[in-house]
């Protein structure tokens, strides 16, 4: 009820993506892509048009959103290079060595950081490449009030450093790294904060108690925007 009618389900735009898409080594050499946790399928689609030989598959979990991307593949006409899988992107069956570039933009928080670069390191082909984002703290010491936040909300919330040596110990080779831009976390944060004054005053206490949290995060997210936010990283393969 609150979150469906929202553009995207986390921060990030298209400058963004193409951005971290620039930094995939080769990359007009990708055909296969797998956009994991696809969401409305903003990401999807960006891919698409920007890799006009790649075969892009959209996985998403939610059923409506994933019915909605291939809906719009057709729309299109991008049904033969789209194709959308309603599913758990940690569960499905891919052929080891069969992926050129993983796409998790905003989503790889679901899996878990560590066990997603275990679990989709086989589905790479040799020099393939990961790319991710995900709310990282930005600063060795967050206020009292962000810190709290952040530890009942995301307490596996890490720094920069921290994740490029995890990707590193799970056999990766860190490609790039940038903070996303304020354009993009408005991207999301804006339409949910329109989406929690349109509901204001629901009765429904379950609805109240979410849009009571939402407000929370959109507060802190904001008066604290130096001290944690979205970073991309692209991540390669390493088989050295």
């Amino acid at each position: 009820m609150v979150f469906g009618p929202l553009p995207q389900g986390a921060p990030g735009n298209d400058a963004s993506t193409l951005r971290a898409l620039d930094a995939v080594p080769d990359r007009d050499a990708v055909r296969q892509v797998l956009d994991l946790g696809a969401g409305r399928g903003r990401t999807t689609f960006a891919l698409a048009q920007a890799l006009p030989h790649a075969q892009v598959t959209a996985v998403e979990i939610h059923a409506p959103f994933a019915g909605r991307i291939a809906e719009r593949a057709r729309e299109a006409g991008l049904a033969d290079r789209v194709d959308a899988l309603c599913g758990d992107m940690a569960k499905i069956e891919v052929a080891a060595g069969s992926i050129d570039l993983i796409w998790a933009e905003g989503s790889i928080y679901v899996v878990g950081m560590e066990w997603a670069l275990a679990l989709w390191r086989p589905w790479l082909r040799p020099g393939g490449c990961i790319a991710f984002s995900d709310v990282v703290r930005w600063t060795g010491d967050l206020s009292k009030e962000a810190r709290a936040f952040w530890a009942a909300e995301y307490p596996d919330m890490a720094s920069e450093a921290a994740i490029r040596s995890r990707a590193e110990a799970a056999g990766y080779r860190v490609v790039a790294g940038f903070r996303m831009p304020k354009a993009a976390h408005d991207a999301y944060y804006v339409p949910l904060a329109a989406r929690a004054a349109e509901l204001a005053g629901c009765a429904d206490t379950d609805v109240a108690q979410v849009l009571a949290g939402l407000r929370r995060e959109i507060d802190v997210v904001r008066r604290f925007s130096d001290e944690a936010g979205y970073t991309f990283f692209v991540l390669q393969r390493s088989d050295g």
